[in-house]
C-alpha cells in the first residue's frame, strides 16, 4: 500500500508491504523529528467524511477493502488560531489571490464566477478587476448578500463565516464544503503554486516550449507543401483538361467545315440538276411543239434519262 502523508504544507509518500499504524507513526517522526508525539492521523472517505486513525483495525478496514493509495492528514494539537477583535472571519473560504485561509475582514465575492473570493489586500491590488464584487464585512452584509444572489449562487455564497457547523471542522470536516475552502484545500493551492514557481519547471516549461515552438512550425510547413501541391495538382489538372480538349474542338470544327462543305455542296448540286431540267424542258417543247405543262410532266416521267433518249423516245411514241 502506498502512504501519502500530508503535513505542515508538505506531502511525502512511501509504500509499505504490509502497513501498519505504528509503521506510519515512526515514519512520520522520522521526517518530522520536531512534531508533537501527539499527533492524530486521519483520512477521508469516498463521503468526504474525515475518518480518524487510532488503532490498527481502523487501518486494517482499509487494508481489507483493497486500497491501494490512502491520504492520511497529520493533525497536531495546536492552540486556536487567533483573530483580530471587531473583523469577520470567512472560515471556510480562502482567497483566491494569495490563498490566504482563513479570509479575515471584508470578503469580496465575485458575483460572475461560481468560487471565487478576495480578501481586502487582493481587491485593493485590483486583481480580477474585469468581474463585479460584493463586499461581505458583516453579519448583515453576508444576510443581504444571501436574498439578493441566492438564487444564482445557492450554496457558494453559504459557508461558515464566524461560526461552524456539525463539529470542529464544519459540516464537511477540514476541507469545508468544497475542497477549495479549509486547510487542506488551500494546502493544495499551496503545492500548485510551489510547483509552478519551481525553477525546475521553468526550465520544463521553456523546453516545452521550444518543442512545441518546433513542431509547430515542422506542422506548418507540411501544411503550406500540401497545399502548394494541392495546388500544382489542380494547375496540372487543368493543363490536361485543356490539352484534351483542344483535340476535341478540332475534331468538332473539321466536322462543322465539312458539314458545311456538303451542304454548299448539296445546294450546288440541286442547282445544276434544277438548270438540267430546266434545259430538258425546253427542248422538248422545241421538238414537240407542245406547250410547257406536257414538256415538263414528259421531263418529270423520263427524269433519270439522257436528254437525247428522252427525246428519242417521245419522237418514237408520236
Amino acid at each position: 500500500m502506498k502512504v501519502k502523508i500530508v503535513y505542515n504544507n508538505e506531502i511525502h509518500l512511501f509504500k509499505q508491504q504490509n502497513p501498519t499504524l505504528q509503521g506510519i507513526r515512526q515514519h512520520i517522526q522520522k521526517i518530522h523529528p520536531n512534531i508533537d508525539s501527539n499527533f492524530t492521523l486521519a483520512y477521508n472517505d469516498s463521503e468526504n467524511d474525515q475518518i480518524t486513525l487510532s488503532c490498527q483495525e481502523d487501518l486494517q478496514v482499509l487494508i481489507d477493502e483493497g486500497i491501494q493509495t490512502i491520504k492520511v492528514f497529520v493533525l497536531t494539537n495546536k492552540k486556536p488560531q487567533e483573530f483580530p477583535q471587531g473583523k469577520m472571519v470567512h472560515k471556510r473560504h480562502t482567497c483566491d489571490g494569495c490563498y490566504t485561509y482563513p479570509i479575515v475582514g471584508s470578503r469580496f465575492k465575485c458575483l460572475d464566477c461560481p468560487n471565487y473570493d478576495l480578501c481586502e489586500v487582493c481587491q485593493a491590488k485590483g486583481l480580477h478587476n474585469n468581474h463585479k464584487f460584493f463586499k461581505i464585512s458583516t453579519q448583515e452584509e453576508l444576510e443581504q448578500f444571501r436574498k439578493e444572489h441566492w438564487g444564482k449562487f445557492g450554496h457558494w455564497g453559504h459557508g461558515g463565516c464566524g461560526f461552524h457547523r456539525g463539529g470542529p471542522h464544519g459540516h464537511h470536516g477540514p476541507h469545508g464544503h468544497h475542497g477549495h475552502h479549509g486547510p487542506f484545500g488551500h494546502e493544495a493551492f499551496k503545492q500548485v503554486r510551489e510547483f509552478f514557481q519551481d525553477p525546475a519547471f521553468k526550465d520544463i516549461k521553456q523546453t516545452v516550449c521550444t518543442i512545441a515552438k518546433d513542431v509547430f512550425n515542422v506542422i506548418k510547413t507540411e501544411l503550406e507543401k500540401h497545399k502548394n501541391s494541392k495546388q500544382e495538382e489542380e494547375c496540372n489538372t487543368n493543363d490536361i483538361q485543356e490539352t484534351q480538349q483542344e483535340p476535341q474542338q478540332q475534331a468538332q470544327q473539321e466536322i462543322q467545315q465539312q458539314q458545311v462543305l456538303q451542304e454548299n455542296n448539296t445546294q450546288q448540286n440541286e442547282c445544276n440538276m434544277q438548270e438540267e431540267f430546266e434545259e430538258k424542258v425546253k427542248v422538248v417543247i422545241q421538238v414537240l411543239q407542245c406547250d410547257e405543262k406536257v414538256a415538263r410532266e414528259y421531263v418529270e416521267c423520263f427524269k433519270g434519262f439522257p436528254l437525247n433518249e428522252i427525246v428519242d423516245i417521245l419522237l418514237e411514241k408520236q
